[in-house]
């Protein structure tokens, strides 16, 4: 699992060599700006995989995801909306005095969620998840 961020998942059910993996969102999931972006909405991610492994339901197995969308994540959530705040601030300034460029600054602001939102339901479904094995295999 080099360069990759891991999730635990369960097993929930197995048809043929089709396995259906339910990842329960973290804490942090609930108030993220771009939980589309990792495929969790307001209920736990649910993926298939197509595996030649012998799995059985409740078996807890290791989802993994690109450290790089991670990091793009992590970007857009926190990066965006600053580089907006600051700046629509200059572009004002330039042209405004300070109170009415403070005021734009933090219109741009709240604007740049909703930026995030159609960023995120615009790339949600181009994450690709790997399935790294069950847990216990990996420890050793």
């Amino acid at each position: 699992m080099t360069e990759q961020n891991a999730d635990l998942g369960i097993v929930t059910a197995i048809a043929g060599n089709r396995i259906t993996v339910e990842i329960e969102k973290g804490g942090g999931c609930k108030s993220c700006g771009m939980k589309n972006l990792c495929g969790v909405s307001n209920s736990n991610l649910v993926l298939q995989f197509d595996t030649s492994d012998q799995y059985n339901i409740g078996d807890k197995v290791v989802i993994s995801v690109s450290s790089g969308i991670r990091v793009f994540s992590a970007l857009i959530v926190f990066g965006l909306p600053l580089a907006i705040l600051f700046l629509t601030f200059i572009a004002a300034r330039l042209l405004f005095n300070e109170l009415v460029s403070v005021g734009m600054a933090f219109a741009g602001f709240a604007l740049s969620f909703l930026i995030i939102k159609l960023i995120d339901k615009r790339i949600a479904n181009h994450i690709e998840f790997q399935l790294e094995g069950k847990c216990e295999d990996l420890s050793e």
